[in-house]
């Protein structure tokens, strides 16, 4: 018989915990709560097909320790349904089912390393992580872990897949308390990485959190390093194109803020209630670009000032966003602090969302909390620029990936109207505007 595929082929299944053909039987720790056989349960394997894919059973059936001459096996602390996991591979050649839990991959693939078998499955195993971190939702919301563990079982695709990954929405998952596990290669790897999507500010934090946790085990050498490092960075982590919307002073106030009332009972109420905030801005595309990430400006509401306390504080953020094709959408946590400034930018990333000319986005912002809450300024509309097409807008700046393509504007996979004479006219106007507002975002002192 030969392997195919990590596990043996042709009617072999057909031994698969076969008690009739087999010659030896694992006892096992009974983790099936529906059976109330007893404390254990039995698989029935061969011995043959058993030291063949493990080198842990080569060295127990068929080298000079005592099992070699018995035909039941005890393993003590192998739970039985994470063992039959296992023997799926061997004789069957699957791998795992597809809606493992973190704990549950862990706990199998550390069951492979303890029978000595890593050797014959990491390559298939490492293949079928990867595909589970971009299909199965458990392991996407604990990729900060799964790229940790990449490093414990030496998996180079899978460490470069995380590592894409997390950098794609950098500024998500460095607020994150995991981060902070990390083992020391892996933060090397994030920064040696481009584009990391965060700015400076988060990736500092990040480090600093990161340096804290490990102060104890780590030279001070190693500190320097990293925090050289991140030094290194612009105040974007990768050399984005930032595009401003609006001129910073020329915001519309603040709508439908409620007054306060004069009874101090009855404030402590208002500020004690449940307010939801909802903002939407629309804009059409001119020109095919490639979106990564957009600036919101917070802003301080004037009728709950700094005198009524709880100012600093944070609010979780639900982040929408709508084009012609398909959508997208987030939580994130926003961190604010209007104890000593009256507005606060904030900087979303979001993985590349490819917008062709005409494309209608639109931007959504909610949340909800009590007590003192921010609004977000409203703009209105400043200037003539040649990629975005805003009359109102709560967004102040985007931010995109730099691709030229011919003077009208269209990417290769851009559709062409029927009338694309008459539809492509731009007047003189527009053409004499120069896209001075193309700028990075040095002259945003409040990002430091």
């Amino acid at each position: 018989m030969a392997l195919i595929g990590g596990g043996f082929s042709n009617n072999v299944n057909k031994l698969f915990n076969d008690p009739e053909l087999s010659d030896v039987a694992i006892v096992l720790d009974n983790d099936d709560g529906q059976d109330t056989t007893g404390e254990t349960k039995t698989f029935h394997g061969h011995r043959v097909i058993l030291a063949t894919m493990s080198d842990y059973f080569r060295s127990m059936l068929f080298g000079s320790f005592v099992e070699a001459t018995k035909k039941e096996i005890r393993l003590p602390g192998v739970p039985y349904s994470t063992f039959v996991k296992v023997m799926e591979f061997v004789y069957l050649g699957k791998t795992f089912p597809s809606a493992g839990t973190l704990e549950e991959v862990m706990e199998f693939y550390s069951l492979v390393r303890m029978l000595l078998m890593d050797s014959k499955m990491n390559l298939y195993f490492e293949k079928w992580m990867i595909r589970q971190i971009e299909t199965n939702e458990s392991l996407k919301n604990e990729i900060l872990k799964v790229f940790a563990l990449a490093f414990e079982w030496d998996m180079l695709a899978l460490k470069t897949k995380c590592n894409s990954n997390i950098c794609e929405i950098a500024n998500e998952y460095l607020a994150e308390i995991a981060f902070v596990e990390l083992p020391l290669e892996a933060v090397r790897m994030l920064l040696g990485s481009s584009p990391i999507s965060c700015t400076r500010v988060e990736l500092k934090r990040a480090i600093q959190a990161w340096i804290s946790h490990h102060e104890s085990g780590i030279a001070a050498d190693v500190a320097h390093e990293l925090n050289t490092k991140v030094a290194k960075f612009g105040k974007l982590c990768h050399d984005f194109n930032v595009l401003s919307l609006c001129r910073k002073k020329n915001q519309l106030k603040p709508e439908n803020v409620q007054s306060l009332p004069e009874r101090p009972e009855v404030m402590e109420a208002m500020l004690e209630t449940t307010h939801e905030y909802s903002y939407t801005s629309e804009m059409t595309i001119l020109k095919c670009i490639a979106l990564r990430g957009i600036k919101i400006c917070l802003g301080a509401n004037q009728q709950f000032g700094p005198q009524y306390g709880r100012i600093k504080s944070e609010l979780e953020l639900c982040f929408k966003i709508q084009w012609d094709y398909d959508n997208y959408q987030r939580n994130l946590t926003v961190l604010y602090d209007f104890t000593q400034h009256e507005q606060q930018s904030v900087t979303i990333f979001f993985p590349e969302i490819a917008c062709c000319r005409e494309t209608q986005v639109v931007f959504n912002f909610s949340w909800k909390g009590s007590g003192v809450q921010p609004l977000l300024h409203n703009y209105g509309y400043a200037r003539i620029n040649r990629k975005i097409e805003t009359f109102s807008t709560y967004v102040t700046h985007i931010i995109y990936l730099n691709q030229d393509f011919e003077s009208d504007g269209r990417c290769p996979e851009c559709p062409v109207p029927d009338d694309y004479d008459s539809y492509y006219s731009t007047s003189t106007y527009h053409d004499s505007i120069e896209e001075e507002m193309d700028t990075e975002q040095s002259e945003d002192a409040d990002d430091e």
